[in-house]
């Protein structure tokens, strides 16, 4: 890449800012095509695995997010995915896990952020984007993985509960 504004250009050491052009060249590198969002200048999409993910540039902090909705209602949801995500943010998976709704529907949503704020080089931003991105997606299937692992403990509790009447 050539030409790259960089924070301070009187400092030959100083590094690249990035872009969302620059996140997209990078996860070109790796054959993943980005699809700006029409209308913004900041964000892009790809469906990675199946997944749709979201890059985000903003001033200081470069975020990759993956929300896949469920089939499951905030008004009638039992603890399972809440638990999940719990379980998923008490060890170091890549990226956090957070359950949110949209439109009385839950949403599992995994997020990194990438730190940018002192700029990167092209070596780093493709390492960093790469960790982001399998942190996201596995988080994701972590999340499938505690879910099952929480509905089948809730069903042998329930199982339990019954039968001590």
């Amino acid at each position: 890449m050539t030409n790259q504004q960089t924070l301070n250009p009187e400092d030959p050491n100083s590094l690249p800012i990035v872009t969302l052009e620059r996140v997209i060249d990078a996860m070109a590198t790796f054959d993943v095509t980005l699809d700006k969002i029409e209308g913004r200048d900041d964000s892009a999409t790809a469906n990675l695995n199946g997944l749709p993910c979201l890059f985000a540039v903003l001033d200081s902090v470069l975020i990759v997010r993956c929300d896949v909705q469920t089939d499951a209602h905030f008004s009638q949801a039992d603890a399972g995915l809440f638990l999940a995500a719990n379980q998923i943010n008490s060890v170091q998976m890549g990226a956090r896990a957070a359950i949110t709704d949209f439109d009385d529907s839950l949403v599992v949503r995994t997020e990194r952020d990438i730190p940018v704020a002192a700029g990167m080089n092209d070596t780093q931003l493709a390492a960093a984007l790469k960790a982001a991105v399998d942190g996201v997606i596995g988080s994701q299937n972590a999340m499938v993985a505690a879910a099952e692992e929480m509905a089948k403990l809730g069903s042998e509790a329930a199982k339990q509960a019954q039968n001590s009447e």
